[in-house]
């Protein structure tokens, strides 16, 4: 019973901001339905027409809509394919945090010590996690209630408790293979690993609603079980085979790494290549990347970096290729042409790149820069930033090469990604301005900037909560672009957005006002050189 407690009381601010994510945003979904969709049934009729038909060519992203003429249809439609997402880098951030990262911090070791078996120690972050999942999808369930019971309507509490315990399903599934992996890899390289298999199988489920190749494969990821279950439309039910699925992935994936767990070192792989003995050598490397500033942090990250890179570049042109099976059929449709006025400008295939390829690789950047936030709070509280702080390295002088590092690393992962967009749409014949694509590249090094910025000065003032208030953060920039013009939100509210702030480089050009706030956000923003050390939290 200890060990669970404290592994919920160290999951205490990840149950806090995952909750108020998904209460507000199954509240506010729920209350934009009405602002949207009209309250009679011919308005609700043309509004789930027009849904229907844009979703349809969409759907290698989202899957197609049921009843979005409803409020539960649309709500499951638009929150809760959201909340899958989310629930899943929970899954992910906590999963190799209580596999890796409680390691490099001696948690581990001090909870083993205490006279828990490791076994134990799975079974009671597993069991932690499932409760904190529970509490933040019940907090979603309410917001469903709330949401709808503001538009003066009613939906079944029990459809609300069925959508919230599929969502906790595919949240453990995610768990469970995050901590099975994390068993086979280093400690560094578990978090991007696991992300790496999760977007996976993220995008079979996606890419087999367009690529019938993909069809038979789909059934390895968790999410297409997720999306056998629509609750909250009127006439369908909680698929409970399919949840059962994903418990039993949960169950069988937390047992092998319990397992796993029980045969390996800590800090150490389950197997590792063989490499050749030598004695322990005191003596500092005289390599020279380990000397240059910005140089070492690249160098030690290499592996990360490249992974990240190669990534982004990969699904770029994925994404290319993707546009010209969405925009064809599209364009054969001439009633969509006052659907197209509302949201696309300029020409038709630009435009559709930048709303998916963009869209998709803002929330990638962002997502990166959080990774760089949790290693740097990372280093505040294992000591390594003691030990770089003696060399002597001014307080200052860290921040400044880590805000550089991480300008550096966004720098080369657009710049590679770019390239292959460019190549990929060459040869897909679709007409790109040179100009405008690097742009939009050059301008996703600010965007990412500004997360960054931001996550170093909650790092140097909270590092224990620095991550989950970045994901609220980063969340509800995000979230404002989605919700502000449908509740009409005033333009200041809106412009505090980098998402918002961002535009559409690729058909607009660069938004220059957007520029000059998010250069003030990345710089103005950065944190004092105070407090940087877990002696100072304690002042």
């Amino acid at each position: 019973m200890v060990a669970y407690l404290f592994a919920l009381r160290q999951g205490r601010w990840g149950i806090a901001g995952f909750g108020a994510i998904a209460f507000l945003i199954t509240l506010l979904n729920a209350a934009g339905f009405y602002q949207v969709a009209g309250h009679t049934t011919a308005e609700r009729e043309a509004f789930a027409r027009s849904i229907d038909v844009l979703a349809a060519q969409f759907s290698v992203i989202v899957p197609p809509p049921m009843r979005p003429d409803t409020a539960g249809g649309y709500v499951q439609f638009r929150a809760y394919g959201a909340l899958a997402i989310a629930f899943a880098i929970w899954a992910l951030a906590s999963a190799s945090a209580a596999a890796r990262a409680d390691e490099e911090r001696g948690i581990v070791q001090a909870v083993l010590a205490a006279g828990i078996s490791r076994l134990a120690f799975v079974a009671s972050r597993a069991g932690a996690f499932a409760i904190a999942a529970m509490v933040a999808a019940l907090a979603g369930s309410a917001g469903v209630l709330v949401g709808v019971a503001s538009g003066g309507e009613s939906i079944s509490a029990a459809a609300a408790l069925e959508a919230g315990l599929v969502l906790v399903a595919l949240a453990l599934c995610c768990y469970s293979l995050t901590l099975l992996i994390a068993q086979f890899t280093g400690a560094r390289s578990a978090t991007p690993v696991a992300a790496a298999v999760l977007l996976a199988l993220f995008l079979v489920n996606s890419l087999s609603r367009t690529f019938d190749w993909l069809v038979a494969w789909r059934r390895l990821s968790p999410f297409h079980y997720f999306e056998q279950s629509s609750p909250l439309v009127p006439g369908e039910t909680m698929n409970v085979g399919a949840t059962l699925v994903l418990l039993a992935i949960a169950v069988a994936a937390s047992a092998l790494a319990a397992i796993a767990f029980r045969y390996r070192d800590i800090g150490s792989p389950l197997f590792s290549l063989p490499t050749p003995s030598r004695p322990a050598s005191y003596e500092v490397s005289r390599s020279l990347a380990w000397r240059i500033p910005v140089v070492r942090e690249l160098y030690e990250q290499r592996v990360a970096l490249l992974v990240w890179t190669v990534g982004l570049a990969t699904l770029g042109a994925i994404f290319v290729v993707l546009t010209k099976a969405i925009v064809e059929p599209l364009l054969t449709i001439p009633g969509l042409a006052r659907y197209f006025s509302a949201f696309v400008h300029g020409d038709v295939y630009p435009s559709f790149l930048g709303l998916i390829w963009l869209s998709f690789t803002q929330l990638l950047m962002a997502g990166f820069a959080v990774t760089r936030v949790a290693r740097w709070s990372a280093q505040d509280s294992d000591g390594r930033l003691e030990l770089i702080l003696s060399n002597p390295v001014s307080r200052a002088g860290v921040v400044i090469e880590r805000v550089v590092v991480l300008a550096v690393e966004a720098l080369i992962i657009v710049s590679v990604s770019g390239v292959s967009v460019w190549t990929e749409s060459h040869s897909q014949s679709i007409d790109l301005d040179r100009g405008r694509l690097v742009a939009a590249m050059l301008l996703l090094v600010p965007f990412t900037l500004v997360f960054g910025v931001i996550g170093a000065l909650l790092a140097s003032r909270v590092p224990r909560a620095t991550v989950g208030l970045l994901g609220i953060l980063v969340f509800a920039s995000y979230l404002i672009t989605q919700l502000g013009p449908i509740f009409k939100l005033p333009t200041w509210v809106q412009d505090g957005s980098a998402f918002k702030l961002f535009g559409q480089p690729l058909t607009t050009g660069v938004d220059q006002t957007g520029l000059v706030i998010s250069r003030l956000g990345a710089g103005d923003g950065a944190p004092r050189h105070r407090r940087l050390t877990p002696a100072s939290y304690e002042k």
